[in-house]
């Protein structure tokens, strides 16, 4: 996992060293976007932004911890104008990287995916689902509920990814301690867990390893699962029955941007509903803004409306990070 880190480091800091060079021509017409997601979304959403309102769109890739990072070393003479692709747990502990813009759609998204002063907003969700290998594993048998991964049989059965190195991670990791109990008990369920699992050190290894047949089931975002499904993959989706968590990934204006206006005209146009209509269809992420039909552009997801929810105390959880995620280490220390 460090030489991967170390990749994208170096990769991320050779683009921003780029930007620092002489810019083009359009130095009022251009924006510069900082974004974790995958290239291919990236260079769709450049080219339809710049086709809806002529500026002139820069999407430099990198982590989000490289991301954060750059943004932080550049605070007195940013170089970026818009934060893509980011946790709403990154959005929400580095308020002070961002600056406000209450978007044209504001309204059109729920609270709990945007903040009430306009300082980020969530543009998808990533619901954590279970999926598996249906020619591995026959309907009967497949998981239907977070403790079903405690019994003896899924030993060696279920890819799961360190927390450590994945948000969408700590999150299926804190469901369960939410359904089970931050306590002795429930710690001991998560012990058993992580025994049975097969711990993978990149959330993209989760779904491959599945989808390659190499383990018959895995925890993962609904996104990678379904992609895999509607490619005719033998791959099936289950949302626990207990419950399970929706997870914000969102955007926001880089405090001190110096194409501001820019930035804000990207904010309109990535959450407006053309984009998200766009980024459904072509990737298969499901949107944060309530009015958009699933059915056509997405057929065979539930709407978020149907899916029952785990009780989910994320700034618990935020505050909780570091204890959690040393108390997984000593655990994988003593089980693997």
């Amino acid at each position: 996992m460090k030489r991967f880190i170390h990749v994208l480091a170096g990769a991320g800091i050779l683009a921003f060293a780029l930007l620092s060079g002489p810019g083009p021509s359009w130095a009022d017409g251009r924006v510069v976007v900082y974004s974790s997601n995958q290239q291919a979304q990236n260079d769709m959403m450049a080219e339809a932004f710049e086709k809806a309102t002529g500026v002139k769109c820069e999407m430099v890739r990198a982590g989000t911890g490289v991301l954060v990072k750059r943004i932080i070393a550049e605070k007195n003479r940013p170089l970026g104008d818009v934060a893509l692709g980011l946790g709403k747990s990154v959005l929400m502990n580095n308020l002070d990287l961002w600056e406000p813009y209450r978007v044209k759609d504001f309204d059109a998204y729920p609270a709990e995916f945007k903040d009430p002063n306009g300082m980020w907003i969530g543009k998808i969700v990533h619901l954590m689902v279970f999926m598996y290998h249906a020619k591995m594993l026959p309907p009967a048998r497949a998981p239907r509920a977070w403790g079903d991964f405690l019994d003896p049989r899924w030993q060696n059965k279920v890819a799961f990814c360190n927390p450590a190195n994945a948000a969408s991670s700590y999150t299926q990791l804190t469901a369960m301690l939410s359904l089970w109990g931050d306590n002795e008990a429930g710690w001991k369920k998560v012990e058993t867990f992580l025994k049975n699992a097969v711990i993978t050190e990149q959330s993209a290894n989760v779904y491959t390893s599945v989808a390659n047949g190499e383990v018959p089931a895995g925890i993962t975002m609904e996104y990678a699962a379904y992609r895999y499904k509607k490619g005719g993959g033998p791959i099936e989706l289950v949302n626990p029955e207990e419950g399970t968590v929706a997870y914000a990934e969102g955007l926001a204006v880089i405090k001190g941007a110096p194409n501001r206006e820019n930035a804000r005209k990207f904010l309109d146009w990535a959450t407006g509903l053309e984009a998200r209509k766009l980024v459904l269809a072509q990737f298969l992420r499901r949107p944060a803004r309530e009015d958009i039909d699933l059915a056509g552009l997405a057929p065979g997801l539930t709407p978020l409306a149907k899916i029952k929810m785990v009780k989910y105390d994320e700034a618990y959880w935020i505050k909780k990070q570091p204890e959690v995620l040393q108390k997984v280490k000593d655990i994988l220390l003593r089980v693997k």
